[in-house]
């Protein structure tokens, strides 16, 4: 665990993991997963309790290019997010309208 704090008791973060998700979508479909990636954002919060909250930026000088962020309770909910049912329905929905996708996993605390 890492401490942070310089007080007498050392203050301890728990380890969470973040996946960052670059998406590039063609222009015309940027609408259709604009919707997508809203909906199953909602839906991982609700139905995954790993999942600690996820966040969605689209680029304004990129049309196309969005980034979402999912934070985990640990290293095992984020490796183990593609067994979980939102993820599976979030996967199925965007995959029209995907042209890259890059993925990353950050280690939190």
């Amino acid at each position: 665990m890492a401490r942070y704090g310089r007080g007498r008791r050392p203050h301890y973060v728990a380890f969470m993991k973040l996946v960052a998700t670059v998406f590039e979508v063609e222009p015309e479909n940027v609408a259709a997963f604009r919707a997508a990636v809203f909906t199953g954002a909602r839906e991982m919060e609700r139905r995954d309790p790993a999942c600690r909250g996820v966040a969605i930026a689209e680029d304004p000088e990129a049309p196309g290019f969005f980034l979402t962020s999912a934070l985990y309770a640990d290293a095992a909910a984020a490796e183990g997010r593609d067994d979980s049912a939102a993820v599976r329905a979030f996967e199925e929905a965007v995959r029209p309208y995907i042209k890259l996708r890059r993925v990353r996993l950050f280690d939190l605390g």
